[in-house]
């Protein structure tokens, strides 16, 4: 599992793993996931943990803390993606590597 690390002076922790279903796509599961930002959070894949490059956009986190899975596209290439980006707006709030 990676761990999540703050980012732009914000506290964020927990873990992030990946299941892989063939042909399907796959989950991100967050594990003891907090973070000290408020309101709507959005989740990314990327590389390098740059936002400006290619992305896969998750979508808004269902939650700001505790445990939850996130489904990625079947057509997602995990293998390109190497960090796991959780922003406010367009502010990156926390980053955790793909294991």
């Amino acid at each position: 599992m990676g761990a999540f690390s703050g980012a732009n002076n914000h506290i964020t922790s927990g873990n992030v793993g990946v299941a892989i279903i063939a042909g399907v796509g796959g989950d991100l599961a967050f594990q003891d996931f907090s973070t000290d930002v408020e309101g709507s959070l959005q989740g990314y894949l990327t590389i390098g943990g740059d936002l400006s490059k290619q992305t896969v956009d998750l979508g808004v986190l269902p939650a700001a803390s505790g445990a939850f899975n996130i489904a990625f596209p079947g057509d997602t290439d995990i293998s390109l993606f190497d960090t796991v980006v959780v922003a406010a707006g367009e502010t990156s709030v926390g980053t955790a590597r793909v294991p």
